[in-house]
């Protein structure tokens, strides 16, 4: 089938784009003796693999907000840790706060005690200076005795101690004010300051330590749960997934063994054809390879013993026959060295186009157009080209294995000796050189020196390039 599908003309670039990564699939199930295909189109391969990557997105978010949570969790317990510290710090500044009021509150009535007394102290040396006051202006009207003067002396020391003692209760009773003010306004700091507090404490809530790692111990003991819950679906999921795939892969493997057997039948059959041992082609051809490396048992390799082990080993050979076969076949010269080309003489007992008499032909001779294209059979090596009597211009190409091929009676050769070349390489152009009554060209095909029909490698050629 042509890879190029008039189908995909009508497809956009974006569908060419998806269709080249997700290529339209078959699936073979084998159930008893019936075989089922299920088809897999791009469409659904793409909406299969944006689902798988949807969900392992979603699992991806999911652990990462798991976790986040966690950190949150942390990092509020670490809050409240703070909370509770800042909380007592309050409740003993509080208490300090309780115990300065009292002490000031006393304070306030000792000094509201002694100012009472200093007041009184005043008011009666105020009545007593204006008492001793009006005595000695009364003492001035008359006419002063020695007495009177001595106790108007007296009178005055007595006045100007009163003066005195009057200054010293003024000064005592501003610093009693003052020390009082100022313990009002202590106070009035501290009640300012309680309020604050009593603020604080109301706002603040408090959770306990124990109900919250209890709490955290739970939430983390119903996420471990949930996540066991979900592992072991999941391990019975695929496990139920693992068993159809085994299942599966075992009806391929038979499949495929059985599709590879009737390939190497079929390629050994038509090689076989002409008159060639294959096993010995292969032999040669695995020698000629060369292949080793260290031996390593296959137990130490596989060691799953099971119908499903068993099955791949033997498809595992079958594979490796296979391609041993494809690839001998590659290099055989079983395709047509022709495009267009009848065949002129056959292989074996012929009369001589010459002299007339009977003798034995080694090839098989193509007529064709003159100077149509000339092309490899098979890969190998260029190990002639030149001219050689009454081949003409002749080219011999070794396949290995004792496989050589000739073509001779060529117009042009355009291919060098040494030069490796592969199935469908142009050798040179059809031609009438050497010992030739007309265009044509002279085909040989030799195992280690002795010839054999070329017509038989063509027909077994057709056989295999067709299956393959």
């Amino acid at each position: 089938m042509s890879k190029f599908d008039p189908h995909d003309r009508s497809l956009s670039n974006a569908q060419r784009s998806l269709q080249r990564f997700f290529p339209e699939r078959q699936i073979i199930l084998r159930a008893e003796e019936r075989m089922h295909t299920l088809r897999l189109t791009t469409n659904r391969q793409a909406i299969a693999s944006f689902l798988v990557t949807a969900i392992g997105g979603w699992l991806l978010i999911s652990s990462g907000l798991v976790v986040s949570h966690s950190d949150r969790i942390r990092v509020k317990n670490i809050e409240i840790k703070d909370a509770r510290s800042g909380y007592e710090q309050l409740l003993a500044q509080l208490s300090v706060y309780k115990e300065k009021i009292d002490d000031i509150t006393e304070e306030l009535n000792k000094n509201n005690e002694h100012m009472i007394d200093l007041v009184n102290r005043q008011v009666a040396l105020s009545e007593r200076k204006t008492t001793k006051g009006a005595l000695a202006i009364a003492a001035r009207e008359r006419k002063p005795s020695l007495k009177d003067r001595v106790a108007g002396v007296f009178m005055s020391n007595d006045s100007q101690q009163l003066e005195v003692a009057i200054g010293r209760l003024e000064l005592e009773r501003n610093r009693v004010a003052a020390e009082r003010d100022g313990l009002r306004a202590h106070l009035s700091q501290l009640k300012v300051d309680m309020v604050d507090v009593t603020l604080v404490h109301e706002s603040t809530v408090f959770i306990d330590p124990n109900t919250l790692e209890l709490r955290q111990l739970v939430i983390e003991r119903d996420l471990a749960a949930a996540e066991r819950d979900g592992l072991m679906n999941r391990v019975a999921f695929l496990d139920d997934q693992l068993r159809e795939m085994e299942s599966t892969q075992l009806l391929l493997f038979h499949r495929f063994s059985e599709v590879a057997e009737e390939k190497i039948d079929q390629i050994e059959s038509s090689l076989r054809t002409t008159g060639l041992e294959v096993d010995a082609l292969l032999d040669s051809r695995r020698k000629e390879s060369g292949s080793g490396g260290p031996f390593i048992p296959l137990d130490s390799v596989l060691s799953d013993e099971g119908p499903l082990h068993e099955s791949l080993i033997s498809l595992n050979l079958k594979v490796d026959k296979l391609i041993e076969l494809q690839n001998l076949a590659a290099i055989m010269p079983i395709d047509k060295p022709l495009k267009k080309y009848w065949i002129t003489s056959g292989f074996g007992v012929r009369k001589d186009p010459f002299n007339g008499r009977y003798g034995r032909h080694n090839g098989l001779d193509f007529g064709g157009p003159y100077k149509s294209p000339v092309f490899s059979p098979g890969e190998g090596k260029v190990i002639y080209a030149d001219w050689r009597g009454r081949y003409g211009r002749m080219i011999e190409i070794d396949h290995g294995m004792g496989l050589v091929s000739r073509y001779g009676h060529m117009a042009k050769i355009t291919v060098e000796e040494g030069e490796y070349v592969g199935r469908g390489t142009q050798l040179g152009l059809l031609g009438n050189s050497g010992r030739s009554t007309g265009p044509h060209l002279h085909f040989e095909v030799l195992y280690k020196g002795k010839s054999l029909n070329p017509l038989k490698f063509i027909r077994a050629g057709s056989d295999v390039l067709e299956q393959g």
